[in-house]
């Protein structure tokens, strides 16, 4: 049984049980959603969350058809969507996906409703350290892809995050909302190792970077 935490409440979520998961980020979302980042007290922290922005725009090759997974509220999509293209966005909470603009889909990443070669491109932006079952989400996101599709992926440095945050606060410097220590909702932790490991099971031509300004690891791979 996988028990969870929320450090403001002390809710506590055991993740096998039915309605769980998407209890647990209905909880998240409430206390640490995307827009901490985006509407943060400190420039710095709003600098990182933009240049994060900017990579993944970067990364995503033109497309007629994507899945954003783990959307959030579908703010990043924006950095790298026209309102032109075909974006699905999923996300296990559905109060997030209300107001998007956009197709939208509540449903566990490791379950993706979509049929088989359906699409172009998928984004997992700060969403695998968050699942249960990452090896099932990008299995899942890649038998969505049609063949030559790309799957595009974020995921934290959290060591260096981690050890930054534990500097700023020895130095006073303010980090508003942000949590001390490893992010609240993070399952697990990620180095390059291991997310190429995770993404050559599915894909080829496997691209793992560090980006030590955005904190995070960006993966691309050819399904």
């Amino acid at each position: 049984m996988k028990s969870v935490t929320i450090p403001a409440t002390g809710e506590r979520f055991d993740l096998d049980q039915p309605g769980a998961v998407a209890a647990w980020n209905r909880a998240l979302n409430q206390r640490y959603g995307m827009e901490n980042l985006r509407q943060h007290p400190s420039r710095m922290v709003r600098w990182i969350e933009a240049r994060r922005r900017r990579r993944i725009a970067a990364l995503v090759p033109p497309f007629e058809r994507a899945l954003d997974l783990g959307a959030e509220d579908g703010s990043l999509t924006s950095a790298w969507a026209t309102k032109g293209e075909t974006v699905v966005l999923l996300d296990v909470d559905p109060a997030m996906l209300r107001g998007s603009g956009r197709c939208a889909v509540a449903a566990d990443a490791a379950h993706v409703p979509l049929a088989s070669g359906s699409l172009d491109v998928v984004v997992l932006s700060a969403i695998l350290e968050h699942v249960v079952d990452p090896e099932a989400t990008v299995r899942e996101a890649a038998r969505v892809l049609r063949k030559g599709g790309r799957l595009v992926a974020y995921v934290p440095w959290d060591e260096a995050v981690v050890s930054a945050k534990r500097w700023a606060r020895r130095l006073r410097f303010g980090l508003g909302k942000l949590h001390s220590g490893l992010a609240p909702g993070h399952l697990r932790v990620f180095d390059r190792a291991s997310l190429r490991e995770l993404f050559v099971a599915v894909g080829r031509d496997v691209r793992v970077r560090l980006d030590p300004f955005s904190f995070g690891y960006y993966v691309e791979a050819t399904v």
